[in-house]
């Protein structure tokens, strides 16, 4: 009988431990780290090797936390780089015209609207302007 109740206060114990856990999980999947509104004014050389990819339709950027992509000969557009779901960096598929989270599969179009996924709210849109060779990204 000694181990029988030993037995049981084991399974017993590990139940409650593993309980403890399934807040945590739970809770991990629920949180957004990019709920707020997010300020910003910078530029872009597009002569700059490093900004080489906005040379050609449907190429990008990511710099400050925001993703800029070339949608046309002289279009460009700025969003929030980060998922709403959990602030993984999005990234563009030409082909589909929509910005793709790696980490939970979230899609979001051009404008920063969720398609699909998880993530609770679009993406902040930022305006650009182009003078010569610099744009200017401003919220």
């Amino acid at each position: 009988q000694t181990k029988m109740e030993r037995r049981s206060f084991i399974k017993a114990s590990c139940t409650l431990c593993g309980l403890a856990l399934v807040p945590g999980l739970l809770n991990s999947c629920s949180k957004s780290s990019t709920t707020t509104n997010k300020n910003v004014n910078f530029t872009l050389d597009l002569s700059s090797s490093t900004n080489s990819a906005l040379q050609n339709v449907g190429g990008y950027v990511v710099s400050n936390d925001v993703i800029v992509i070339r949608t046309g000969s002289g279009s460009f557009i700025a969003l929030s780089a980060l998922c709403t779901h959990q602030g993984c960096t999005v990234g563009y598929n030409a082909n589909s015209k929509q910005l793709v989270c790696p980490c939970h599969g979230g899609t979001f179009d051009t404008n920063g609207t969720v398609l699909a996924g998880p993530p609770p709210k679009p993406l902040q849109k930022f305006t650009v302007t182009q003078s010569g060779n610099t744009l200017t990204i401003k919220s």
